[in-house]
């Protein structure tokens, strides 16, 4: 597995003659470090869930691991894959000095830089490091010689790199970031972000931090698709409800209009009171006359035909019909026949001024009956 050990460059420095950059570095530390399962590779818990790692003692300082470190490449950042001697001169910016001591928990190195921009990096604040090595994980759970729990266990650490870096994860401390089992010299690098930190780990576990930041952007959408539908519902009950309170408002309306249609008393009594007087007028005319269930209009012409055979009832109006039913009542009141009366008046007339008339005499007549009524109002007319 390739991990990556962060500390910061000491501030003790040395300037050659050249220019060149001399700092004391610590590369690494035993003891547990703490690790989230996607930089272990784990794929059956939580991205951010902690794996805590025992590098032990005995293997931190042993005389492979420590020596393995002397003489190795400094890099400015870390590279995408392990060094070799293909790419050293690519990405190397100087090298650790030939001796690696024990410095406490810590085994420590002298850097030499010779990069002019990794030492103006340096003199501006990139002043951390991430020492860059190989290891075994023994996944083997324990307590550690001082009593601490852990899940799995650093075994035969060999150095590769040491990086200059912008942050290290524990500042001033020195620790481990450890990546996934290594695939080879061509271990892809990449660097994610994860609450304002930056980490740099294999293009492997960045895509687990990025299918899981995926999950959480899809979550956050449907959270916000879920308010988006309760809104639309929200706004189809209210106009569900200005729909019902219009409705409601126009039924009432219609209901008040009825109401006011509906006749008062005095009004029922005179319809009542004309209705008889129709009906009684109708029966003094023809006493046998079905009336029931019949307008004024039906049972004035109903009337009028029965009495008048010469009325083409279809080509009169309803005027008409209205004075000949009129008379016809007024007749069967008084006893006489007004009809009967014109017709009279009409042929003495046309005998006394010998005018010929040669239209029926029912017809003069009724036509001298209409006027006469016509003229009723201006007094005098026979």
């Amino acid at each position: 597995m390739f991990l990556k050990d962060r500390l910061e460059i000491n501030s003790e420095r040395k300037y050659t003659d050249e220019g060149f950059l001399l700092v004391p570095a610590r590369i690494s530390r035993c003891g547990i470090q703490e690790y989230l399962a996607v930089e272990m590779g784990l794929q059956d818990r939580e991205a951010t869930d902690i794996v805590r790692v025992y590098r032990p003692e005995e293997e931190v300082f042993s005389e492979e691991s420590m020596s393995s470190f002397a003489n190795k490449p400094v890099t400015n950042n870390h590279p995408p894959q392990l060094i070799t001697a293909d790419n050293a001169k690519q990405f190397s910016v100087g090298h650790a000095g030939p001796n690696v001591t024990r410095d406490g928990s810590f085994s420590k190195t002298e850097l030499y830089i010779i990069d002019s921009q990794s030492i103006s990096d340096i003199e501006s604040g990139k002043s951390e490091l991430s020492n860059g090595y190989t290891a075994d994980i023994e996944w083997t759970q324990g307590i550690s010689s001082d009593g601490e729990q852990y899940d799995a266990i650093q075994r035969n650490i060999k150095g590769n790199h040491i990086a200059i870096v912008e942050r290290g994860r524990a500042g001033r401390d020195c620790r481990v970031a450890d990546q996934l089992p290594n695939v080879g010299a061509n271990l892809a690098m990449a660097k994610i972000t994860i609450d304002g930190v930056d980490y740099e780990v294999s293009d492997q576990a960045a895509q687990a931090v990025g299918k899981l930041h995926t999950r959480l952007n899809d979550a956050e959408m449907s959270a916000e698709e879920k308010e988006k539908e309760k809104k639309a519902k929200e706004d189809e009950l209210a106009a569900a409800k200005e729909k019902e309170a219009a409705t409601t408002d126009s039924h009432k309306a219609q209901l008040d209009e009825a109401n006011s249609k509906v006749p008062t008393g005095e009004v029922l009594d005179k319809l009542v009171a004309e209705r008889s007087a129709l009906v009684d007028s109708v029966k003094k005319v023809v006493p046998d006359i079905e009336w029931e269930g019949k307008d004024a209009a039906t049972l004035m012409k109903e009337v009028v035909a029965a009495k008048c055979d010469n009325v083409q009832m279809d080509s009169v109006s309803a005027d008409y019909i209205k004075a000949r039913f009129d008379i016809l009542v007024e007749d069967a009141e008084s006893g006489s026949n007004q009809l009967d009366e014109a017709l009279y008046q009409t042929n003495k007339s046309t005998t006394d001024d010998k005018v010929t008339d040669l239209r029926p005499a029912s017809v003069i007549a009724r036509d001298k009956m209409i006027e006469r009524n016509r003229s009723a109002w201006k007094g005098g007319v026979k």
